[in-house]
């Protein structure tokens, strides 16, 4: 399953840059030269904008408004160089005037793809007030200044606006994420072309002299639009996904900075230019204005983030951190007491109709739960998946939990279907001195044993119960020694491998690491056993390393005894993805084993939604740039679908295997639709949970290359999977008969994912 990648960043780009860097450094140290390089620079950049074009034939027409803009400042600019009368002059002022009103029309292009639905979810009235002011001053600037000397009015016109849009154009590059890099280098023209027209105007001209220094800034400027086009990445310049896509509002902060420069740039453009505008006290009190409503963006915003540590991002509930807040407070006089409620056959909800349907429904659950408790005297927070809390008196407990079993039996109405829930409910009474963890696992048992009685019911804790709480304590203390490799009593962990197959042909591709516990008393413990211990005891990313290690160390072992290792895929977990330092501890375990970048992939899922701020995004990229390959897991039931391949450089698929199990019920219409979504984007697909020949048959007709499952393999031990690796070395042997066409086994791809990483 080896990668291919393509360059990151072609070899034409690269010499159009050192071009650039040679000329304007070449005109900044030889004003002789500076007007035959203005002329050169405006040339250049309309053929490396027309030489782009060509190349990576761009969608959007706006490139070409780009060129036209380039040649009539680049006419102007010649007509300005080679000298002349004042008619000359005159028709280069208007070209110039004449390529501004085109740079106008794809300014305001860009500005119109934001949607309103993004915009609306993301602003802020705050920022309207602060953009409105700044606006307001500008205006009130230029009528100050008419009302003053109307005739010098169009000397204070063109800088005033240029400070503005120097400060528009900042706050726009600092307000958007992971733009690519020809639209980083287009935004550095803008904001040079600015400067330059700046520099110009606050001097009473249009265009400099030959051999003035400011020719140094008009050579860089467009010739940064003309590498801009050059560069792969300029067919997504003006892709509305890409522009209306904003950063958190915590980084988002930062772009406010430019706007509140901007009275301070007002100032000195009444100075420089010597044209009165308002007096400096009224820039004073607005520039205070302006940061002060910084402070109250900021306020506001620290207030958001202090509220999403302690909610749920979906539910606005309480999370875990949220609930061990509530129950630190002083309980009631009567005790207290925990509802631990999971609905009934939900992963069935999430399976037949996806996760948008699912996410509804835990909404709809959440709006009963808050109608049938007590708002301030009983707390409702959601632990995760399908698994809410409910913190409560003791003496109301009873009641409590009856109100939400009859609330929730009512079906509920999700996207025009009828869904019937139910719930089992958990309650158990605090002592004093109960920890919130105690109480979260009596409630558990209790749980569970609703389950077991039937479902639709609430069970309460018993001291019979407890040889099963000890059980779950004596595993989850065991956990901690087991990950911390304290004491070899507690068993071992075991990584077995299921092998990825190549659908047609059966040969082994590479493999997926599954963890399981040999412990023992209780034998081999598969992950459900003991999986949801570990994730409530904080231990996810150190199980996660644990496994991550245990490979290397297996692969280098193989390597060493002559086998040809294929690559193994590791999950990981959202909580090690929110590691920061996650990239560097891989490559630097990497590095210990002397294990190659291309042997190891990791594994992502859609069941956790990671934050849009999360430093995933950049893990994921500095390994993918490494050499390990990301797997986006249980593909075709998520809700972040699309938003993750955006976001991280997926470069496999895996089909989750309730798309594939659904198959035999009618047309694969969904399967045939990813497959068309993955051709389009190069990316790798493999089917999970393939159980049958019928199956892998439609699958092959559908287009799906790889797959795993119980049809091939179950996962096996390190020795047994060991056999395959030897097979596969001497004689590409496969693991099923391959069928009638034979055709030369190809690794898992992906290529433009290094080119969507970039």
């Amino acid at each position: 399953m080896t990668v291919t990648r393509a360059a990151r960043t072609p070899r034409t780009s690269w010499s159009a840059l050192a071009l650039v860097v040679g000329l304007v450094a070449a005109v900044a140290a030889l004003p002789g030269l500076r007007a035959a390089g203005a002329v050169l620079a405006a040339v250049g950049s309309v053929s490396l904008v027309l030489v782009g074009v060509r190349l990576h034939r761009p969608t959007s027409r706006v490139w070409l408004l780009v060129a036209l803009t380039l040649a009539t400042w680049g006419a102007a600019t010649v007509l300005s160089q080679l000298g002349g009368d004042a008619a000359a002059g005159r028709t280069g002022d208007a070209l110039i005037a004449a390529g501004q009103a085109i740079a106008a029309l794809v300014v305001v292009h860009v500005a119109r793809m934001g949607t309103p639905e993004a915009a609306a979810q993301r602003g802020s009235r705050v920022d309207l007030v602060i953009m409105a002011t700044v606006l307001g001053l500008v205006v009130a600037q230029l009528v100050a200044a008419a009302t003053a000397d109307a005739s010098s009015l169009a000397a204070l016109v063109i800088p005033t606006v240029d400070v503005t849009i120097i400060g528009l154009l900042l706050r726009f590059v600092v307000t958007r994420p992971r733009l690519p890099v020809s639209s980083y280098l287009a935004l550095a023209g803008a904001v040079t072309t600015t400067v330059y027209d700046l520099a110009c105007a606050v001097q009473g001209r249009r265009l400099p002299p030959p051999g003035d220094p400011v020719q140094i800034l008009g050579v860089l400027c467009v010739l940064l639009f003309g590498v801009a086009a050059l560069h792969p990445s300029m067919v997504q310049v003006f892709d509305a996904s890409r522009f209306s896509r904003r950063r958190p509002a915590s980084v988002a902060l930062l772009g406010l900075l430019p706007l509140v420069a901007v009275p301070a740039g007002l100032w000195w453009v009444s100075w420089m230019t010597e044209v009165p505008g308002l007096p400096n006290g009224v820039l004073v009190v607005s520039g205070s204005f302006v940061a002060g409503l910084c402070l109250v963006r900021a306020a506001r915003a620290l207030r958001d983030s202090e509220h999403l540590a302690s909610h749920d991002p979906l539910t606005d509930l309480a999370n875990r951190r949220g609930l061990a807040r509530a129950f630190a407070d002083e309980p009631p006089a009567g005790g207290r007491s925990m509802l631990l409620i999971d609905i009934d056959e939900f992963k069935q909800v999430n399976d037949t109709h996806g996760h948008d349907v699912g996410d509804a429904l835990l909404l709809g659950v959440r709006d009963r739960l808050l109608t049938a408790t007590s708002a301030g005297r009983e707390v409702v927070a959601r632990l995760g998946g399908d698994e809410f809390v409910v913190l409560t008196a003791t003496d109301t407990a009873d009641a409590t939990a009856d109100r939400v079993l009859r609330a929730l039996r009512a079906p509920v109405e999700v996207h025009g279907l009828d869904l019937r829930v139910s719930a089992s409910i958990g309650v158990a009474h605090a002592e004093p001195g109960t920890s919130l963890v105690e109480l979260l696992t009596r409630s558990d048992v209790a749980m569970y044993a609703a389950k077991a009685a039937g479902r639709d019911t609430a069970v309460e804790f018993h001291p019979d119960m407890r040889t099963e709480v000890s059980r779950r304590f004596a595993l989850t203390s065991e956990v901690r020694q087991l990950l911390a490799a304290r004491s070899p009593d507690v068993g071992r962990l075991e990584v077995h491998y299921q092998p990825l197959v190549e659908l047609r042909s059966g040969q082994v591709v590479g493999a997926e690491a599954l963890v399981r516990w040999r412990h023992p008393e209780h034998g081999l413990l598969p992950p459900g056993d003991f999986l949801g211990i570990v994730s409530r005891s904080g231990l996810d990313a150190r199980l996660d390393r644990v496994v991550l290690l245990d490979v290397l160390s297996q692969l280098r072992q193989w390597r060493d005894r002559g086998l040809r290792p294929l690559p193994v895929s590791v999950n990981l977990t959202g909580d090690s993805l929110g590691d920061p330092e996650l990239a560097e501890q891989v490559l630097t375990a990497l590095a210990d084993a002397g294990v190659p970048a291309s042997q190891v992939h990791v594994e992502i899922t859609e069941h956790q939604q990671l934050p849009e701020d999360s430093p995933a995004a950049r893990s994921l990229r500095r390994l993918h740039e490494a050499g390990v390959a990301t797997h986006l897991d249980d593909y075709g039931v998520g809700y972040t679908s699309l938003d993750y391949l955006h976001r991280f450089p997926v470069e496999v698929l895996k089909l989750d295997r309730s798309v594939v199990a659904s198959m035999s019920d009618g047309p694969a219409n969904l399967v045939a639709g990813v497959v068309a979504m993955a051709s389009a984007w190069d990316l790798a697909l493999l089917a999970e949970g393939v159980e049958t020949a019928e199956q892998r048959e439609q699958l092959v007709a559908a287009g799906v290359r790889y797959g795993q499952g119980y049809l091939f393999s179950r996962p096996l031990p390190a020795a047994r999977y060991e056999v395959l690796l030897g097979r596969v070395g001497s004689a590409g042997a496969a693991v099923l008969p391959a069928a009638t066409e034979r055709p030369r086994p190809a690794p898992l791809v992906g290529a433009s994912a290094a080119t969507r990483s970039t």
